[in-house]
């Protein structure tokens, strides 16, 4: 009996060990390497999954590629400090203005595609857009509603969620909505990360509060919060800060590189 007992405290305290490693790992993950500097300002910047940069000026958006060599640009009226850039990767962009009420869909070199007048699609208060990881489809979100609207190409709704706050229990006020896979993630910064099927059924809630510039990387989720970058994985639950995260604003997070403004207002690319 004493030798089981000795052996069970042996194991007890090996699992122990264990996890304090795994938690004093997971706090020094690696640290970005500075690598360019993209001696322009702008009022807002946004990295997609496959790095592609870009910067947003007023009547002006700039994409740069991951060495920070210019791209091209797309310049309109509807720019201007509130558009939100939306990219899940390389083949679309999606600019939603709410200030003009406009969603401007272009191609991958920035060429228009369509610009689709919110105030033509309905009754919706339309505060949040994503994109579906195809880019054949846009998700919007329906503030009086609390409703998400799936469109096809010919802005016609083929899916009406059930209203959200009624499904939580509470009120959302989502920032982001980002489709990865089969999963759709609504990002809300005061109540965390609301997990959906690409359906819209929901599924869980991550309570991570004031989460910003999200993104899903190999079924990790990146956030920057309290000027640092973390990651949430979702296999083990656990959630991971990088303690050498750059002196940087804005931190917009790619698939391996970082970007931020620096103290001079310019973009610095870091190598992640």
């Amino acid at each position: 009996m004493k030798k089981e007992a000795l052996k069970s405290n042996k194991c007890y305290k090996l699992m122990i060990a264990f996890c304090l490693f795994l938690i004093s790992y997971s706090s020094q993950a690696a640290a970005p390497v500075y690598f360019k500097t993209i001696s322009k300002t702008s009022s807002d910047l946004f990295i997609n999954t496959t790095n592609d940069i870009f910067l947003l000026q007023k009547g002006m958006l700039e994409r740069y590629n991951s060495d920070g060599t210019f791209f091209q640009n797309y310049g309109s009226i509807y720019i201007n400090e509130h558009t939100d850039i939306i990219s899940v990767n390389g083949f679309k962009t999606i600019l939603f203005s709410p200030d003009f009420g406009k969603i401007i869909q272009l191609d991958n070199r920035l060429r228009e595609l369509d610009v689709i007048d919110a105030y033509n699609l309905g009754t919706y208060i339309i505060t949040c857009v994503g994109t579906s990881y195809d880019n054949n489809y846009l998700w919007l979100f329906d503030a009086g509603s609390q409703r998400l609207i799936k469109l096809d190409k010919d802005h016609t709704p083929i899916f009406t969620s059930n209203t959200l706050s009624m499904l939580i229990g509470k009120k959302i006020n989502p920032r982001q909505i980002i489709e990865s896979g089969i999963m759709l993630y609504l990002v809300d910064h005061k109540n965390g990360i609301y997990i959906f099927d690409n359906q819209g059924n929901y599924i869980k809630n991550i309570p991570i509060e004031n989460a910003r510039n999200v993104k899903v990387i190999d079924n990790k989720i990146y956030y920057t919060k309290d000027s640092s970058i973390y990651s949430y994985d979702n296999l083990t639950f656990s959630e991971t800060r990088y303690t050498q995260t750059p002196d940087l604003k804005n931190i917009q997070i790619g698939k391996t590189i970082i970007c931020g403004v620096n103290k001079a207002g310019y973009t610095e690319i870091w190598k992640f």
